[in-house]
């Protein structure tokens, strides 16, 4: 096996062009300058957000005291293709007529009196993969003209009414779901299949401990609607040896799903929550063997998470000869993987230790670049590409936590015949 040297982050100064950068510049001079003949404008501190970064605002004490009259106006611009969301925290007051998010990487917020210190509250998660924010102030009398007046630049033009899609359907009874999802352990040929039955406490959360043997354990919790509202579960699985997330699902569904694989018998505990107080739910659990097609001298966690995104991804390795093998560590690695022109492949990557943040895969060819979905609900991340007539193609492997090491395989998979999908 190889190991791989991982390439140096790229520094800030090259992350942002200096285009960008100077047209985010003129835009805050202009709406600093404009903005001063209605009152006192504070320029804060820039911020430089990552994709899932929360930042929570903080504003000058002075423009919200609830005390005067007056109008405290929050600006927060980014470059034009930056996407961020505001929170407006616990406060009711904030949300009203609250933008939910950027257009064309910009918004203000304006209120008065008694409300300013709703703005006090807010916090923004940035939505792009990485972006510079900067922040004004105003303190002024009344409301100043739209922000798109000053910047017409960042005004989106019209937008389409939201759709609706009608009522919620009804969620059909417990009984009706369960035969469902043994039908589907038994289409999947599961090796076992368990339900067990569960009530909530009074704040509609619970937890139980299980025992799991050695394989891979599709979870589903589910829960009945009360009074024609649906549950909105939430469930987590860790160890409870260290407390280490294994899986996770906090989607907004009446049900709660979560996938987890383990090379030796461990202990978790199944935690949920979002549903009433002292309702009835089944936890159902099926298992199937880890994938026998994944090397044995693999060490254990790796077979297991990688059995994990084979599951996930319904992939099936069948016969396909294993190409090549990687270690690395955390940051940007790049290397050259050998091909045959025409051939198919698919790239697994794990964690083996450490705690991972994200981690994906990139294949560039001659023709088109190939990326893995950022997926947190899966153990690592997988890629499917076929090359063309090239018999090199760049790898890369973007690898971001704590003290992590990764393993990466490459299989050929089958190969790609002219006019005609892979095979």
């Amino acid at each position: 096996m190889r190991i791989r040297a991982t390439t140096l982050v790229a520094t800030l100064s090259l992350a942002i062009s200096p285009p960008a950068l100077a047209d985010l510049g003129r835009d805050v001079e202009a709406l600093s300058l404009a903005w001063s003949a209605f009152g006192h404008v504070t320029h804060l501190a820039p911020r430089l957000l990552e994709r899932g970064d929360v930042l929570p605002l903080v504003l000058p004490v002075g423009p919200l005291d609830p005390k005067n009259a007056d109008c405290a106006t929050l600006a927060v611009l980014g470059t034009s293709s930056t996407q961020f969301l505001l929170d407006p925290g616990a406060r009711a007051a904030a949300a009203r007529n609250l933008p939910e998010g950027s257009l064309a990487g910009a918004l203000s917020i304006t209120r008065c009196g008694e409300a300013k210190p709703a703005l006090a509250a807010l916090a923004l998660e940035m939505r792009s993969p990485r972006g510079v924010l900067e922040f004004l102030v105003l303190e002024s009398e009344g409301e100043p003209p739209p922000l798109t007046a000053v910047l017409p630049g960042r005004d989106p033009g019209p937008l389409a009414d939201t759709p609706s899609s009608g009522p919620r359907p009804m969620v059909a009874p417990v009984a009706i779901r369960l035969r469902s999802l043994e039908e589907r352990a038994a289409r999947e040929q599961a090796l076992e299949l368990t339900t067990l039955d569960l009530v909530a406490g009074g704040l509609g959360s619970g937890s139980t401990l299980l025992t799991l043997p050695p394989g891979c354990h599709r979870f589903d919790l589910l829960a009945e609607e009360v009074e024609r509202r649906a549950a909105d579960v939430d469930l987590e699985i860790s160890r409870t040896d260290g407390n280490e997330v294994l899986a996770a699902d906090h989607g907004e569904s009446s049900d709660g799903g979560a996938l987890v694989c383990v090379s030796v018998p461990t202990t978790v505990n199944v935690r949920f929550a979002g549903v009433s107080p002292f309702a009835k739910l089944a936890l159902v659990r099926a298992r199937w063997d880890l994938d026998r097609s994944l090397p044995a001298r693999f060490p254990g966690e790796v077979r297991a998470r990688m059995s994990g995104l084979l599951r996930a991804g319904r992939r099936s390795l069948g016969q396909a000869p294993l190409v090549d093998e990687a270690l690395g560590i955390q940051g940007d690695t790049l290397d050259w993987l050998r091909v045959e022109p025409g051939a198919c492949y698919l790239v697994l990557a794990v964690g083996v230790h450490g705690d991972i943040a994200g981690l994906s895969i990139a294949a560039q060819t001659s023709q088109r670049t190939a990326q893995s979905r950022l997926d947190p609900d899966v153990p690592g991340a997988a890629l499917s590409f076929c090359a063309g007539s090239e018999e090199r193609v760049l790898i890369e492997v973007e690898a971001r936590g704590l003290a992590l090491v990764w393993m990466s395989a490459v299989w050929q998979v089958g190969r790609a015949v002219l006019g005609e999908g892979p095979r």
